[in-house]
């Protein structure tokens, strides 16, 4: 029994010591405002929005910070296209070409927004594109979810036969089922497209709360982002329509609604969807997402789409503001590896990047960080990541790896040492067992 609490206690030893070098967690809420949907509409009672559904959102973490029906389902007419543009740019070459097919341009019912492209007509994937989120053509996003639907059957039909129809049905159907996949993967649980464009189909459906995510997600493609800040786009090998203009009346100068942090994405309308928008905008480092739903136009010619999105913005800008954590290349620690030689063994411990979350304007951070450390034994390069750094503030996480500072090379001597120590350990554990066995 005196061998047994021996290994115990020489155990436990070892346990600390080793746990001390590898892991380092300390941790302490903040009391920041509610970041859930619900809990949050309770807060914003005296803001009016006279659209059916809205959220407004941390552009950069997903932060809520105004809901009203959020979680409701409807629809969202053309602010489908983000996710057709999101598959877009994570599938496919923007320098390929794509031949227009019969069925993309003939399959859009009447009165329906249109690229004016027409069958045989080769554009570039990156056209298509434009086409598609600037002026919201129709037509366009058809030719590219039938496009990427085949990336793995280029000779598809694209000729007006009923075999062609066939394939091109059954290519929207392929391509639907990759946007729901995508909106699980964002995080959507209550989203069901059907079509790449957002033709009305009672089946066709999100909420304000997940295409918010899915706007957050575009926001964070600087591809997507470049392209829906655009107010228009030329194209001079399409002489029917050379020029699409923007749907977005935030980001044109010329509109009466025009709002100067405004910076993109889309608008969206059906008889059945109302007026319905995912929009973003910055100011003073802080990124905001907000999605109406069914907007109206109002007994004073207000339309409230566009009027409530300028309520939010200012709401979310008036509100919050954004707070740096830490700074990319800050020293979070000094830390000596004990395997080190004693010309390198003292290495600083560096943010790879900048954190910054959205608070309260009055509010004051007093967060302490979770760090842990993933490798503290030499050999260490400069620059090698040697752990994380987690802050935790209203349930969401904000991580940076950790780096090391400079070179650190292994001592012989102590690498013995250590290596002694744990055969003394493994020797240990094996007398104590036999001993046990024997008992």
């Amino acid at each position: 029994m005196k061998l047994l609490k021996k290994f115990f206690i020489i155990t436990t030893f070892f346990i600390l010591i080793f746990s001390s070098l590898f892991s380092s967690s300390s941790y302490a809420s903040s009391n920041l405002a509610s970041n859930t949907p619900d809990e949050i509409s309770s807060s914003n009672k005296n803001l009016t929005i006279n659209s059916e559904a809205a959220v407004l959102i941390d552009a950069d973490h997903g932060k809520v910070l105004y809901d009203k029906d959020s979680t409701k389902k409807m629809y969202p007419a053309s602010t489908t296209k983000v996710m057709t543009a999101i598959l877009t740019v994570e599938n496919c070459d923007l320098n390929a070409e794509v031949t227009v097919s019969y069925w993309a341009v003939n399959s859009v019912p009447y009165s329906y927004t249109v690229g004016y492209i027409t069958p045989g007509q080769v554009y570039t994937v990156n056209e298509l594109l434009n086409i598609t989120m600037i002026s919201s053509a129709n037509d366009a996003a058809f030719v590219l979810a039938e496009y990427i639907a085949n990336l793995d059957n280029p000779e598809y039909l694209k000729d007006s036969s009923s075999e062609a129809k066939q394939s091109f049905n059954s290519s929207i159907e392929k391509f639907a089922n990759m946007m729901n996949e995508k909106a699980k993967e964002i995080g959507c649980t209550n989203t069901n497209f059907v079509n790449p464009n957002g033709i009305h189909n009672e089946n066709h459906y999100s909420t304000a709360y997940d295409l918010a995510l899915i706007g957050k997600y575009a926001y964070g493609n600087s591809i997507i982002r470049s392209i829906v800040s655009k107010t228009s786009y030329n194209l001079d090998k399409n002489t029917n329509h050379p020029v699409y203009n923007t749907t977005n009346a935030l980001i044109k100068d010329s509109s009466k609604y025009y709002y100067q942090y405004a910076n993109g994405l889309k608008t969206g309308y059906t008889d059945a969807a109302g007026y319905c928008i995912i929009a973003s905008a910055s100011k003073d480092n802080v990124n905001l997402i907000c999605v109406i739903l069914n907007g109206k136009y109002l007994s004073d010619g207000t339309a409230s789409r566009e009027s409530d999105c300028i309520s939010l913005f200012n709401y979310g800008f008036e509100n919050y503001k954004s707070v740096k954590l830490i700074g990319e290349g800050d020293i979070v620690r000094s830390i000596d590896i004990i395997n080190g030689t004693d010309d390198t063994k003292k290495v600083n411990v560096i943010a790879a990047t900048t954190l910054s979350c959205v608070i309260f304007t009055d509010e004051v951070i007093d967060v302490t960080p979770v760090i842990q450390y993933s490798s503290i034994l030499a050999p260490i390069a400069k620059g090698q990541v040697i752990g994380k750094m987690t802050y935790t503030i209203d349930g969401i996480s904000y991580s940076t790896d950790l780096i090391a500072s400079n070179d650190v090379y292994s001592s012989n001597v102590m690498n013995i040492i250590l290596a002694l120590l744990g055969v003394f350990l493994i020797l240990l554990i094996i007398v104590s067992i036999i001993s046990i066995k024997k008992k």
